[in-house]
């Protein structure tokens, strides 16, 4: 069920256009809104059986869709497309967001209600983040050389910028040589929403980072920090395949690690042998909610539970007593 974005309709792109401009979303949750939407809108034409294409849905069409439509499409994501909870979740909130725009916007009338006011919220199954041991991100933080990479002191940058600040791989893309302040050794980020933080570099990556800055010939300070081949900014799928490179490597690539289990395996490390407090690094993350952050303390719990189980008296028979 696959829609093409240039078949997106108006009144989407009204939608896309308010959550960036009034909403001040990023590029990506704003692309992940148009995926899903769209996807919604293809199972309603197919579903109602709507004759015209979904580059003419219009507010009239959309505000006749029911709650019914609504949950009928939940039940198809989870039974014919196997979405999980977290997936579902997304959906629906892109949905309620897009329907309370559309009331709030255009006079559809008193007598026709806002069809997904009354879907139920979905509890969504807390997912422990996979992240790398000490020894495992000690063997992959400077594992590029000139026999396995074109671009080896870019790589090792990348990857010790992701072990040791936890940026997201979307703001190592998008950081600028401006956004480097050499002096005071720290990266001024713009993170989701646009909020903007200061994250410090220790003296490796300063050492990582001036090592690979070296090498390039810098014209002015809006030049994005990682380039490719082209000498055009490194996108996310080019920060992944780094990662995934690095992975392979380090021989690592069965475990199921990705580009974000870095940014765990930082958050993690930070809090296990620093002492940081979790205030401190819900600020380093860029965390909107300390909600989001305290799965790293469930991750060091969990590991104290595990020890307590590695115990040899733990599976020491009872006698019995008469």
């Amino acid at each position: 069920m696959y829609v093409k974005k240039e078949e997106k309709p108006l009144v989407l792109k009204e939608f896309l256009s308010y959550l960036l401009v009034i909403r001040g979303y990023s590029i990506n949750t704003i692309k992940s809104y148009e995926s899903d939407l769209l996807n919604f809108f293809s199972f309603i034409k197919e579903y109602l059986e709507i004759a015209i294409s979904i580059k003419d849905f219009n507010v009239f069409i959309l505000s006749m869709v029911t709650e019914k439509d609504i949950l009928a499409f939940l039940v198809y994501l989870n039974y014919s497309k196997d979405n999980t909870v977290v997936t579902r979740k997304r959906k629906v909130s892109a949905i309620r967001s897009f329907y309370k725009w559309l009331f709030n916007t255009y006079d559809i009338g008193a007598n026709i209600e806002n069809p997904s006011k009354d879907i139920p919220y979905m509890q969504s199954v807390k997912k422990i983040p996979k992240n790398l041991s000490l020894k495992e991100a000690k063997k992959i933080i400077n594992i590029f050389n000139i026999t396995n990479s074109q671009m080896p002191k870019r790589n090792n940058t990348i990857i010790a910028i992701l072990l040791n600040c936890g940026l997201r791989i979307s703001e190592i893309s998008n950081l600028n040589i401006s956004n480097i302040n050499f002096k005071e050794k720290y990266f001024r980020i713009i993170g989701k929403g646009n909020k903007e933080r200061i994250v410090y570099y220790n003296t490796y990556v300063e050492k990582q980072l001036k090592d690979y800055l070296n090498k390039r010939k810098i014209i002015n300070l809006n030049e994005p920090v990682f380039i490719n081949h082209s000498s055009n900014r490194l996108g996310i799928d080019g920060i992944e395949n780094v990662c995934k490179k690095a992975f392979q490597l380090a021989g690592l690539e069965e475990n199921g690690y990705t580009a974000h289990s870095l940014r765990h395996t930082m958050a993690t490390l930070l809090y296990k042998y620093s002492n940081a407090d979790i205030l401190v690094i819900k600020e380093i993350l860029g965390h909107a909610s300390i909600c989001s952050t305290q799965i790293y303390t469930h991750i060091y719990n969990k590991e104290i539970q595990e020890a307590y189980n590695k115990n040899p008296l733990n599976n020491f028979e009872l006698k019995k007593v008469a």
